[in-house]
């Protein structure tokens, strides 16, 4: 692997008033029930005004978890206390109301650990994978699914065409040719339109959120063709072939496309595209905070990237089933390291001095 230096910028601030991402709730509730424990020595102490410091987002989840805290010590203990005491019918009402605000509050947190292993949205699929899982499904015609980590799809076999339909994720399509007499198109179907099987393999992707420079992050479906041809349309068109488009866009093996904003804009589709099919990422001349954001799929809680060093070039392979072990091979690449704040909370930051 190999590395060079950019320059890039720090994020700003969000406001004190707006939510806080799940990963940084889910760090700061770490924080707290370490806290708890009775046990936490200097060196935590430390650790937390660390934290704390590091991103105005750390400060922000810390102040709404203690003034969850404080709403709920009021409930039980607050002036309304005393009549509560002197009304037992009250008091009782209080504990009943506490307790139902301190389950609501473990329900949330709940939901949204969940989450970060398997997206809760994802749970009615038909087939589905949690965080850094990957699967193999071989659909009723023999045409085989590679599922990557957080990734669902529903299947819709139908007397007119095999389809499937990609809630979020990304999967690899090998479509079979087993059955001769097999004439109905095979179709993946995404919010953003669909893609036509043209007796082929190739992949296709949509992440909640894309961070890809193609994308320029306003999401999108994307396809990497591999073997054959694909024809791809946006959702303004019909998906039956037998319908005039004129914004289909045949894509051809070594091509990819990008569907979004109703068009189909071609691109060179990298010759390993499908490379995490066999646990694998390989990245040419990326950007450091891409590689990060990228094996931050495949772990659960938050993996980030110290604004100094996101702009790092990084040539190679990693695997993607032993995120510690990429982290391990990125620092023996370019000059970072890796600092856990807690289990949960891991950024590359640039290497201190020895």
């Amino acid at each position: 692997m190999s590395a060079a230096w950019s320059t890039g910028g720090p994020s700003g601030g969000a406001g004190d008033d707006r939510p806080v991402p799940p990963a940084v709730l889910e760090a700061a509730i770490a924080w707290q029930l370490r806290q708890g424990e009775g046990a936490a020595s200097a060196a935590d102490a430390q650790a937390l005004a660390g934290w704390l410091a590091e991103h105005p987002d750390h400060a922000r989840a810390w102040r709404q978890l203690g003034d969850i805290d404080r709403h709920l010590a009021r409930a039980a203990a607050g002036p309304g206390a005393r009549a509560a005491l002197l009304h037992p019918h009250r008091r009782r009402s209080a504990r009943v109301t506490g307790a139902v605000l301190g389950m609501a509050l473990a329900a949330a947190c709940g939901v949204l650990v969940l989450d970060r292993y398997q997206p809760v949205g994802h749970l009615l699929a038909d087939h589905r994978t949690a965080t850094g899982e990957r699967r193999t499904i071989v659909l009723p015609d023999q045409t085989v699914l590679y599922l990557n980590t957080r990734s669902a799809v529903d299947v819709a076999f139908s007397k007119d065409q095999r389809a499937i339909h990609l809630r979020a994720g990304e999967v690899a399509v090998e479509t079979s040719h087993a059955d001769p007499a097999e004439q109905r198109p095979f179709v993946v179907l995404t919010e953003d339109g669909s893609l036509r099987a043209l007796g082929t393999r190739f992949t296709v992707r949509r992440w909640p959120q894309a961070g890809d420079e193609r994308s320029a992050g306003q999401g999108g479906t994307e396809v990497s063709v591999t073997q054959s041809a694909v024809a791809a349309r946006p959702a303004s068109c019909a998906v039956a072939a037998s319908e005039p488009c004129a914004a289909e866009r045949i894509v051809p093996a070594g091509q990819g496309a990008l569907l979004a904003n109703g068009r189909v804009d071609r691109w060179a589709a990298p010759p390993d595209a499908d490379a995490w099919k066999d646990g694998m990422l390989v990245v040419d001349n990326q950007p450091l905070h891409e590689v990060v954001a990228t094996l931050a799929r495949y772990r659960v809680g938050h993996l980030g990237v110290d604004p100094r060093v996101a702009g790092l070039r990084v040539t190679g392979t990693l695997p993607l089933a032993d995120t510690d072990q990429a982290l391990l091979a990125l620092t023996a690449a370019v000059p970072v390291e890796v600092a856990f704040t807690t289990r949960g909370w891991v950024t590359l930051e640039p290497r201190t001095a020895p």
